[in-house]
């Protein structure tokens, strides 16, 4: 059966092609399928673009807001507020350019869901939901929403009993940015570093693991991404309080970011991936480990819960309880790697996990939602 080729603009204001992990990575792993199946994919943002390669395919598309970037959402949401009929301008004129048939909006307020824009008739529009937002961003995103769509279970649990209408909603997982490469030898992996990657926020737990790692026999590598934009301020200084940390304890380096393209590669060398997050809303860098062959662990709470449970083919823990702090994920990393027979079940199984999610397979399931 042949599927219809459709014309998708994704919009998200924050959009960066070198997004290393969070849900502007999402965008990009979405748009990426939907333009390898033969889809037009198209992503509106406000923020300025790196120079170099962009996504095989994608088209990126400048939209003009009446602020700088970053900014806190209170200032995009009132920037928002005050300049609705040129933003409606501005994607009318770009809908009708690209011959658009389907808006997605990737979330209420950074993808402007909120806005009441007039769509040609015919045009869908599609509200996504990486993570419950802010009260009053929530309500005009679902009124005006044809079809919504959120990345697992757990956040249409949260919406539920939020007492949000969700009989609706559909979920649509994401997809790793690259295809599943082939793992490194597992006895060679596993005298990896453990490695780290976190946006510097407040929430993530990087600071709190360095800490707790200090004291620890193996060799940790931390990459902290840039904050999000609420957490500008407070993430410089919280990234000048984990280099000081990591200063005096050799067997933590805080490493240089990786390219985006560049990500894949570093989780396959890992020998394991550890997402401090007590509060995660976005499983894009667990999910891209796991397509790489490398065990991933986590705190067992929210969109992570979601993708690593299922890993029965593994140890019987990848998970450990917020309650029992750091420590606990660097005892599950620990004994995960101490056993080469249950290493190896980790990374035939995490593998295994990723073939689940495949960018091809999302983009089938994407185009079926919104069909």
């Amino acid at each position: 059966m042949t599927t219809q080729r459709r014309s998708i603009l994704l919009v998200c204001v924050s959009w960066r092609v070198d997004a290393v992990t969070g849900a502007d990575r999402a965008v990009s792993s979405l748009a990426a399928a939907l333009a390898a199946a033969g889809h037009q994919a198209v992503i509106a943002t406000a923020a300025e673009q790196c120079d170099g390669n962009g996504l095989p395919g994608v088209i990126v598309e400048q939209l003009d807001l009446p602020l700088a970037l970053p900014c806190t959402s209170h200032a995009l949401r009132e920037a928002l507020i005050a300049n609705e009929a040129k933003i409606q301008r501005s994607l009318s004129m770009l809908i009708a350019r690209r011959r658009i048939d389907t808006v997605t909006f990737v979330s209420a307020l950074w993808g402007l869901g909120r806005l009441r824009i007039a769509l040609p008739h015919g045009v869908q529009r599609v509200l996504v939901v990486p993570a419950l937002p802010q009260e009053q961003d929530m309500p005009p995103a679902l009124a005006y929403a044809d079809t919504i769509i959120t990345p697992c279970d757990t956040v249409l649990r949260q919406a539920t009993t939020a007492v949000w209408p969700t009989r609706r909603w559909l979920v649509v997982p994401n997809a790793p940015l690259h295809e599943p490469g082939v793992p490194a030898p597992v006895a060679r992996k596993a005298e990896a570093p453990v490695r780290v990657l976190a946006p510097a926020g407040q929430d993530v737990g990087v600071l709190e693991l360095i800490a707790a790692a200090r004291a620890w026999h193996r060799h940790v590598e931390v990459a902290l991404a840039p904050p999000g934009p609420d957490d500008i301020c407070r993430g410089r200084a919280l990234r000048q309080r984990c280099q000081m940390l990591a200063n005096r304890a050799p067997n933590i380096t805080l490493e240089r970011v990786p390219g985006w393209a560049e990500i894949p590669g570093w989780l396959a060398e890992a020998a394991a991936v550890i997402i401090p997050c007590r509060r995660p809303t976005s499983n894009m860098t667990a999910l891209e480990a796991l397509s790489q062959g490398t065990p991933a662990i986590a705190y067992n709470t929210g969109v992570l819960s979601d993708l690593l449970q299922p890993l029965h083919g593994g140890p019987r823990r990848l998970l450990a309880d917020v309650m029992h702090g750091p420590n606990a994920l660097l005892f599950l990393a620990d004994r995960l790697l101490a056993d080469p027979a249950t290493y190896r079940a980790a990374c035939q199984a995490a593998q295994s996990r990723a073939q689940d999610f495949r960018p091809a397979h999302i983009a089938q399931l994407f185009c079926a939602a919104v069909s």
